[in-house]
């Protein structure tokens, strides 16, 4: 097996480098005319000096070619002055070789040409490809003896240094332009160049009045009126810069939040990052609200129990293995998501009482929707608080509630006093014009120009040649800068070249094992050189790690690797955090390193465990990012893998959770994602089916009508009798006795209730209710069987059983159960026509909604309520009560149990008289029950339909034949109580 340095042995690079080609004339005639011993221990010679001089100037000799040989320079080792070592390497290499004599008198004259240009190398072939070599070769065979002829790329980037006689242009084999000829004297005495690494102490320029905006808003938070603004701009345009500079004008840190690349679909990572850098990850972790609360008290934040208990609640490890089974039920996550958000905001305003606070949040193009929603609920409350928030972009946000602020170029004026503060002095006459016009106002351009000017400029230079300078010199835009920048470190540019594959921010530890021995030694060393030139900086508030100055830093360090070095460099990353050798990265991280590593199966898993974590923290929207990220990868995997089919499971699986939160539980596109898993899942072994029982309830839940759900709930259950798990098959009598009641199935529905609670354990309970349905499973059981026996006419079964259903939603103290419970009870009452008992359950099921932000049960309250009211006294209220809960609950689209509410609806009607209107929404409901399959009240609606025909006048026919249904449907079903409200109006009819 390699070892870790072969392995990670880069296999090449793209980089600007300078040839240097070197022959003896008249080789073969000298070789003719002198002894071959002699002959050859002197081209040993020269090239052993050749290869002395070359490597005092920094150059490598890359190869003999018999009487000559070829060097270069920048080349192992990246050089920013290559050009100007080669130069005068060739120099002293014509003045050394002329008077070494191989007899006397007879001095070996040499021919050398220079060129320079970008190059692609192969380390492993020790191959280089590019312009450079081959104008090189083609050079020194034009040269005069003993001179120099160096490629006009050469000649720009060293003229300052050395004099130069043109002589003129030649056509040279491979070429279709012209080459301009220069040949090289001696080296000029001259000031050395500049360091072009960026002066920190630069003042801001060009941003007066955005910057005043800033203070008069600071100030205004001083006196308890705070604001917001949103600083809008493209990379390198000075969003950070005004941040900084505002900073040090009300000399005031302020807390910050950075939102990162990659990390988009991971909820809140910018606001985790920052707990993590107050309260040790393991507190966090634990779930522990006291523990979170003394640990930021200790930091300085004293926050109530509750926010604490929250927050927690959401930094808390969670079993992934129950993400599966979280549906978008009354108790979907958006009341939690909501609680987050707003102790969130208590946090970061727990310490406004004390003094005015900046809060900045960087880079909001890459926040999570969880960290967008933070953001604006800090926006909004910020007006009433001494507060400022700041928030940095490079794109606008339409519904963002701070003030923009939009950054475009610097006005030329600007630009100029910002190139004046880099040259420390007065720049050249024009060099300020013709920086203003490269740069379009960019300051991050401007300066990093500046530097490059600065650095390559003397005093005799005329201004018309800056742009050929920049040509020759490969600079066409902030990129190539920095990409020069980075050669500028020297040895420490493979660093930085090993930090970007790993990402902006860097731990010592992770790059430390990328590297050989040899760079771990020099580590230290390295990361110094780079924070001294300005590329990189420590990460604030963490140890031992480190991040870019500047993220389009990070990404020339990245593209200025070949394509399999960075594959390669990924494939280590991904492989320590496979084999767990060293800390995680965040799920999403990690996933991206696997998928560029070419490890497809690894990257879908890390992407199903990142959708997983965004899924048991609400986060529904930012769990499709890692969804689609693992369709993707699993797209690669061959079907033969041997986890294929597990990973598709899973990821189809999870899949169906997020679009029935996201899209409804009756979307399509739900459906399609169940049923696509279940046609996978039949075919497997009963182990794989228990284990993946979520995939089974939401193919059941997803059904499009009861009908449909019915013949599925009787899949479940025959599916699920071989398992081993007694919780699964409690679950699959759930599914069954739900859906059977609604068939109007009455006896196989007790049935599954009798033998699902048989299987009912208290413990196991706690931990699956929040998941399978949102309420208890022994308190649905006990409300189904209540309305089950009053419709079969067993009234003392059916009030035991409510009874028992109210008692144990009461032990559970669980908000969904309890809503559960009355909901059942309501309904039950509501039947009887207990008018009073509706409206004092549906009051408490409304306080209870209304506290746990339960939309959907607020609704139903509201309906029950309102019809309550309705029924007991005048017309009004009630009926505005009720239909506010019924457009609530239209809205939420969230109606199970259309029949009874659609005949709650009737008779909210036929009290106010509209008597038509109630005899259409009978229609309506007897048309989508015999459609949907909720066939259970559907004698109740006949023989609620012939009581309002009768009192239209309609048709006595049409009247008998409701009636006639209601008792035949009643009587199939063997639903006694209804059959006799049935035969009553018969009667009733029949004596009238």
């Amino acid at each position: 097996m390699k070892s870790l340095d072969a392995r990670l042995r880069l296999a090449g690079e793209r980089r600007q480098v300078t040839a240097l080609f070197y022959d003896i004339v008249g080789s073969t005639e000298i070789f003719v005319r002198s002894d071959p011993e002699h002959f050859f221990r002197s081209v040993t010679a020269l090239h052993q000096t050749a290869a002395t001089i070359v490597g005092r100037h920094g150059g490598f000799l890359h190869r003999r070619l018999g009487d000559g040989g070829c060097s270069y320079f920048g080349y192992p080792e990246p050089s920013e002055d290559a050009a100007g070592s080669a130069v005068e390497a060739a120099l002293e290499l014509i003045g050394t070789a002329t008077t070494r004599s191989r007899r006397p008198g007879e001095p070996f004259k040499l021919r050398i040409g220079i060129a320079t240009s970008l190059v692609v190398f192969s380390s492993e072939k020790d191959e280089i490809v590019g312009t450079a070599p081959i104008l090189a070769s083609r050079l020194q065979a034009e040269a005069e003896p003993n001179s120099v002829i160096v490629a006009d790329s050469t000649f720009q980037l060293t003229r300052a240094k050395f004099d130069y006689s043109l002589i003129g242009e030649a056509k040279l084999k491979g070429f279709n332009e012209s080459i301009t000829l220069w040949r090289p004297e001696p080296k000029r005495h001259v000031q050395g160049p500049a360091s072009i690494s960026r002066s920190p102490g630069l003042v801001m320029r060009g941003r007066e009045k955005e910057l005043a905006a800033l203070i008069d808003t600071w100030k205004a938070a001083r006196d308890g009126n705070g604001g917001s603004h949103a600083i809008i701009g493209e990379a390198g345009i000075g969003k950070s810069r005004l941040v900084s500079e505002l900073r040090r004008s009300i000399d005031g840190g302020g807390l910050t939040f950075q939102c990162n690349k990659r990390l988009e679909g991971q909820p809140f990572h910018p606001f985790i990052g920052f707990l993590e850098t107050i309260v040790d990850s393991r507190v966090l972790k634990s779930g522990d609200g006291r523990r979170l609360r003394e640990a930021l008290r200790t930091a300085g934040m004293d926050v109530d129990a509750d926010v604490a208990e929250i927050i927690s609640a959401f930094t808390a490890e969670r079993s992934r293995a129950m993400s599966a089974n979280i549906r978008a039920t009354d108790l979907t996550g958006r009341a939690f998501r909501r609680q987050v958000v707003d102790a969130s905001v208590r946090l970061l305003c727990c310490g406004a009482s004390a003094g005015p606070t900046l809060i900045v949040f960087e880079d909001v193009h890459w926040a999570d929707d969880m960290t967008l929603e933070l953001l604006d609920s800090l926006c909004a409350r910020a007006v009433t608080l001494p507060i400022l928030v700041i928030q940095t972009s490079r794109v606008a946000r339409a519904e963002a509630v701070a003030t923009q602020m939009e950054l475009t170029g610097l006005p030329p004026a600007a630009i100029r006093g910002l190139i004046a503060s880099v040259w420390d002095g007065s720049p050249p006459i024009g060099l300020s014009d013709f920086i203003t016009a490269q740069c379009d106002g960019m300051p991050l351009y401007a300066e990093e120009l500046a530097h490059f000017f600065r650095a390559r400029h003397v005093g005799r230079q005329p201004v018309s040649e800056w742009k050929e300078l920049l040509l020759e010199g490969g600079v066409s835009s902030l990129n190539d800068l920095l990409s020069m920048k980075l050669a500028g470190a020297g040895s420490a540019r493979r660093v930085a070249q090993f930090a970007s594959v790993i990402g902006r921010e860097f731990t010592i530890g992770l790059l430390a094992n990328l590297l050989g021995k040899e760079g771990r030694q020099a580590l230290g060393e390295h990361l110094g050189m780079l924070a001294a030139h300005g590329i990189i900086e420590p990460a604030p508030g963490q140890t031992d790690t480190y991040q870019f100055r500047h993220i389009l830093l990070q990404e020339a360090a990245y593209s200025s690797l070949l394509k399999g070095d960075r594959r390669r460099i990924h494939e280590r990353i991904a492989t320590l955090l496979i084999e767990e050798r060293v800390p995680p990265l965040p799920d999403a991280i990690a996933a991206w390193q696997c998928a560029e590593a070419g490890r497809h199966g690894e990257a879908a898993k890390f992407a199903l465990m990142g959708a997983e974590a965004c899924v048991l923290r609400s986060a529904m929207k930012e769990a499709t990012l890692s969804l689609d990220l693992c369709t993707r990868e699993l797209a690669m995997v061959s079907r033969r893998h041997p986890r294929h089919r597990e990973l598709t499971l899973n990821m189809l699986q999870l899949q169906g959770v997020v679009v029935a939160a996201l899209d409804g539980e009756g979307s399509e596109r739900a459906r399609r994602i169940y049923s696509r898993a279940m046609k996978l899942l039949r075919r497997q072994e009963t182990a794989t089916r228990e284990a993946h029982f979520p995939t089974y309830w939401g193919w059941w839940f997803t059904a499009p009508n009861i009908r449909t759900q019915q013949s599925r709930a009787r899949v479940l259950v025959e599916d699920m009798m071989a398992v081993n798990d007694p919780e699964t098959r409690l679950q699959s009598y759930h599914c069954a006795w739900a859906t059977s009641f609604h068939a109007g199935e009455h006896g196989f529905c007790l049935d599954c209730v009798r033998k699902g609670l048989e299987l009912y354990d208290a413990e196991r309970a706690v931990r699956n209710r929040a998941f399978f349905g949102g309420h208890d499973a022994r308190v649905c059981g006990l409300g189904e069987s209540a309305l089950a026996y009053l419709i079969l006419d067993r009234p003392d079964a059916s009030e035991d059983s409510i009874n028992q259903c109210l008692e144990y939603a009461g032990l559970t103290d669980h908000a969904g159960s309890l809503v559960h419970a009355l909901y059942y009870a309501s309904v039950l009452r509501c039947c009887q026509g207990r008018h009073e008992d509706v409206h004092t359950l549906g009051e408490q099921m409304l306080s209870l909604a209304e506290r746990h932000d339960l939309v959907a049960s607020q609704a139903r309250a509201n309906m029950y309520c309102g019809w309550a009211e309705l029924m007991t006294s005048s017309p009004g209220s009630g009926a505005r009560r009720f239909q506010e809960g019924l457009s609530l609950q239209q809205q939420s689209g969230t109606d199970d149990n259309l029949s009874i509410h659609s005949d709650m609806h009737s008779q909210v009607l036929q009290r106010i008289g509209r008597h038509v209107e109630a005899l259409s929404v009978i229609d309506n409901a007897i048309a989508v029950g015999r459609k949907s399959g909720q066939l259970f009240w559907l004698p109740e609606l006949y023989r609620r339909r012939a009581g309002v025909r009768q009192e239209l006048g309609d048709k006595s026919h049409r009247i008998r034949s409701d009636l006639a249904r209601a008792i035949r449907i009643a009587d199939a079903q063997g639903a006694g109580w209804l059959l006799e409200r049935a035969k009553r109006d018969w009667e009733r009819l029949l004596h009238d």
